[in-house]
């Protein structure tokens, strides 16, 4: 059952028009949840504090996005709704493969396998040590292996719609 969130299309927050359903498919059971277009970093960061009750531990979630897409700056607004770290000490965990943010309500892992090719350099990384009661793992790239797509509890695609603009949609498994 999806409890789904009031349509916005304001990554302030504020009440917005109604938003239409994405026509294209991530999984036939999914749902969209929500899409948003932002305008700036700024409002992308907004539109990432706003999906607390979404991502309430325990999550596996996935950000699906090309380089440049928005992915760490969305982290950036999560990691600051869970009071887990401050927006400038987000940083993307490119090289480092995994960052974690620990906050009264949640430690967040945000995990980058852009880098990771095979399901035996995955295992090295202990991803179900991670997954706790009281975790959100936040993943980039992780749609290149079939186990997290499967495992996924929401997923967020971003899509560069201009120089600072971006598409955002928010899917949760069914």
């Amino acid at each position: 059952m999806f409890v789904a969130l009031p349509p916005r299309t304001r990554a302030s927050g504020a009440p917005g028009p109604a938003v239409g359903l994405y026509t294209g498919r991530v999984k036939t059971k999914d749902a969209i949840l929500r899409e948003v277009t932002t305008q700036s970093a700024d409002e992308t960061i907004a539109f990432g504090r706003t999906l607390a009750g979404l991502l309430a531990p325990p999550k596996l979630v996935l950000l699906r996005g090309d380089l440049g897409a928005g992915k760490t700056t969305l982290v950036k607004g999560i990691a600051a709704v869970f009071d887990a770290a401050a927006e400038e000490d987000v940083t993307s965990p490119t090289f480092t493969l995994v960052h974690e943010y620990r906050g009264p309500r949640a430690s967040l892992f945000h995990i980058d396998l852009y880098r990771v090719d095979t399901p035996r350099e995955l295992e090295t990384l202990a991803l179900d040590d991670l997954r706790a009661e009281g975790s959100v793992l936040l993943i980039e790239w992780g749609e290149k292996f079939p186990r997290l797509v499967r495992e996924r509890d929401v997923e967020i695609v971003l899509e560069r719609a201009g120089e600072n603009r971006r598409r955002i949609r928010v899917y949760v498994s069914g």
